[in-house]
């Protein structure tokens, strides 16, 4: 069972045993309290026993799988203390940024303790307070490469005022264990400990659980239905599913979003009124990253096999496994029946449009904005949209494209679904990790073409996609509107701020871009007419294109004034249109393609 209910006595222990299993018994044993949960912080002890070396090193991951940036979990760690197993302090020191070497003299047993603050409430972080625990263990424990892979045991207890604790670990023979083969599987098995309702359910043929920690009003029963929809579309994709069971935790906020996926289990952040105001996007983040189960978790890069949680992972692959994973969240919507033919394709061509409309996707390649994910996706400024392309979005874009390909040169009998039930077969199920090589090849092999300067071109160029030519292989066309409906535009964005029109970025070759005008730069008059962030579009329509304005700014608190030739938008809106005729190919490729 993934949960456990009760009362116990007030505090929380959770403890974790390793269990070695070759020729030296070396073990260890986590202990995690909560004493003053209100406080945010978690008491760590760790007993190290019957380890054989005179020292060893402890230490602390510095990110998390799946959110690629260097998080430095260490600087949550207080008061790191070692000590045997009699209460001798023993000799110990920081080594690096996140690592603590303690020597101990072969001692049978040596213990350590530090405190984490855990308030961090986003899906990748530990989080502790009155109402609930969150644990993501490698935020929290620290580990020894030494037994990084043994198998080991979560031992929990909980106060008596939390009933329910939710994890996709296993359980133990005794009662409040669960066990996991090693540390990285722990590391993908987040911890929900509280009063959260529990949703379970069976589908696919597999053991579901929600937890739905958070004030909220929602459905369990349409929440129930509408789940078991969306997986067992997905696995028909895969012809099985690879879990025993399987849990969302589910955190309704009254801000932020998000999900993280896990090997069998996921978490999501989602606003509170999100059941009233807008389901259909809860859905369809839950197919997100219930999809990861089998791409990213399963088939994954080859760079990703093996984790070095020290330092940064490169691969060139995330816009194949996030954004090929944001594509099929549309088809499993889709194919659910959550999204009918005019929402999917309305979805996919604003996905077209905001991509042409990224002067960064002229500048960094899809495959670029993977590997450069840690310094650049995750640190968004005023530039980034000049400089840099979203692996998600294009990456959904490249996945339709793919797909399209794939049916119509196979005359309809195979498509993108193919080559992912292949990638799992032939390279999960062996125990592979995949190279953009692999992933090409199985294109070709099903798309009976050859996908090398379509990769080249898009993939690893920073051409423009030839979204229409590809789109109207299934009889859709690509409409365009045309550039004297569109309004006036000098190419910034503004926020108010304190009543005032700031701007927040510059297009990169739009008439604020050439004229000298920067963020943060405040806008206080055009051409003598006072204006704010409501009225300044209004005003700037009055204009005809090529007219000079004149700009009263102030930057760093002075005042200049800066001449801006006004142009109409150049940015690009997109429609479509099903053809009235179809070619018989076409027609069998739109009924492939978007299940009809």
């Amino acid at each position: 069972m993934n949960r456990i209910s009760g009362i116990f006595p007030s505090g929380i222990v959770i403890a974790f045993l390793f269990v070695a299993t070759h020729s030296v018994a070396a073990s260890l044993e986590y202990v995690v309290s909560m004493p003053n949960p209100a406080s945010h912080y978690f008491e760590v002890k760790v007993l190290l026993k019957d380890y054989k070396k005179d020292y060893v090193d402890f230490k602390m991951p510095v990110w998390t799988p799946g959110s690629y940036l260097i998080r430095e979990y260490a600087r949550n760690v207080e008061g790191f203390a070692a000590a045997k197993g009699n209460g001798i302090p023993v000799k110990h020191e920081k080594i690096n940024k996140n690592a603590w070497r303690v020597w101990h003299g072969k001692s049978s047993v040596l213990e350590i303790s530090y405190s984490v603050y855990a308030f961090d409430g986003s899906v990748r972080m530990s989080y502790l307070d009155e109402n609930h625990a969150f644990i993501m263990a490698n935020t929290l424990l620290m580990y020894t490469d030494a037994l990084r892979f043994e198998p080991l045991t979560l031992r929990l207890n909980i106060p008596g005022r939390w009933k329910n604790i939710s994890t996709s670990l296993n359980a133990g023979h005794e009662k409040n264990t669960f066990i996991a083969p090693d540390y990285d599987a722990l590391v993908d098995s987040p911890v929900e400990i509280g009063n959260h309702e529990v949703i379970r359910f069976t589908a696919a043929g597999v053991e579901h659980e929600v937890a739905m920690y958070g004030e909220a009003f929602y459905d369990a029963e349409k929440i129930r239905g509408d789940l078991t929809k969306l997986i067992e579309t997905a696995t028909k994709i895969f012809d099985e599913n690879p879990n025993e069971k399987y849990v969302f935790i589910v955190h309704n906020q009254s801000t932020g979003g998000g999900g993280l996926e896990h090997m069998s289990s996921t978490v999501l952040n989602v606003r509170r009124n999100i059941y009233q105001s807008n389901y259909n996007s809860f859905l369809t983040l839950a197919a997100h990253e219930y999809f990861h189960l089998w791409l990213v978790k399963r088939i994954k890069p080859a760079a990703l096999e093996k984790l070095d949680y020290d330092r940064e992972n490169y691969t060139d692959l995330l816009w194949f496994m996030e954004g090929v994973t944001s594509y099929y969240e549309e088809k499993i919507m889709l194919r659910s029946g959550y999204f009918d033919q005019q929402t999917f394709l309305d979805r996919l061509v604003k996905a077209m449009a905001n991509i042409k409309n990224t002067p960064g996707a002229k500048v960094q390649s899809v495959a670029q904005a993977s590997f450069d994910a840690w310094i650049k996706f995750y640190r968004q400024n005023e530039n980034s949209h000049n400089d840099q392309v979203s692996y998600y979005s294009k990456g959904m874009i490249l996945g339709a494209l793919l797909d399209l390909a794939i049916i119509h040169n196979s005359e309809g009998r195979n498509s993108l679904d193919d080559v992912l039930r292949y990638l799992y077969e032939n390279y999960h199920k062996k125990g592979k990790g995949i190279t953009t090589e692999n992933l090409r090849k199985a294109c070709e092999h099903f798309g009976g073409m050859d996908f090398g300067q379509f990769f080249n071109d898009y993939i690893y160029g920073t051409r423009p996609l030839p979204n229409n030519e590809y789109l109207r292989l299934a009889g859709v066309g690509l409409l365009q509107l045309k550039n004297d409906l569109k309004p006036m535009s000098l190419g910034v964005s503004l926020t108010q701020q304190n009543g005032a029109a700031v701007i927040s970025s510059v297009k990169k070759g739009s008439p604020a871009f050439e004229a000298g005008l920067s963020a943060d730069d405040e806008l206080i008059a055009l051409d003598g007419f006072r204006i704010n962030k409501n009225n300044f579009n209004s005003i700037l329509d009055n204009y005809a294109p090529g007219s000079r304005v004149f700009l009263t700014i102030s930057r760093d608190g002075l005042l200049l004034h800066k001449e801006v030739v006004v142009r109409r938008d150049d940015s690009v809106v997109y429609a479509f249109e099903l053809m009235e005729e179809k070619s018989p190919m076409q027609q069998k490729v739109s009924e492939v393609w978007l299940g009809l």
